[in-house]
């Protein structure tokens, strides 16, 4: 299945809140309690605009992807797949692209976190080859390197 990412648009801030509510609700309020306003301050404050993109199979949207490049890696922030469209592979083919991505620039690797409590991530990023380089017992760093 092939997909397309379009730039999530200044106007669209809060579609973008709710999906990264919807993705991180659950993990958040349970290690640091969830605060509305803390969360969408800190997506204002922490993050550029240009991470942010709408995924779309055909012309349906599917989820939402946050990456950005960064010394010779890229690293993924978030990624959602709208509970409709899990369990179709789509997760793995949009980690696909950007891991086409990062080696078509010649990078050396793509990391990502994850709330240790997020078993069904840490499984899904294990499967394609994601090792865990750090646990604060909070947060799983993980990595995949390119040869």
């Amino acid at each position: 299945m092939d997909i397309k990412l379009e730039s999530i648009l200044e106007g669209e801030f809060e579609s973008l809140f709710s999906v990264v509510k919807e993705g991180l609700y659950s993990h958040v309020d349970s290690v640091f309690g969830w605060c509305d306003d803390y969360q969408r301050n800190r997506l204002i404050a922490d993050y550029e605009p240009n991470w942010f993109f709408w995924v779309y199979a055909a012309s349906t949207r599917v989820g939402m992807l946050c990456f950005k490049p960064y010394d010779n890696s890229y690293h993924v922030h978030l990624l959602v797949v709208f509970p409709e469209f899990q369990n179709q592979k789509l997760g793995e083919t949009i980690m696909d692209y950007v891991h086409k991505v990062a080696q078509s620039e010649h990078r050396n690797s793509v990391t990502l976190s994850s709330f240790v409590r997020n078993n069904k991530a840490v499984k899904f990023y294990k499967r394609l080859g994601y090792e865990v380089v750090e646990n604060d017992g909070n947060f799983l760093s993980l990595s995949l390197k390119f040869t």
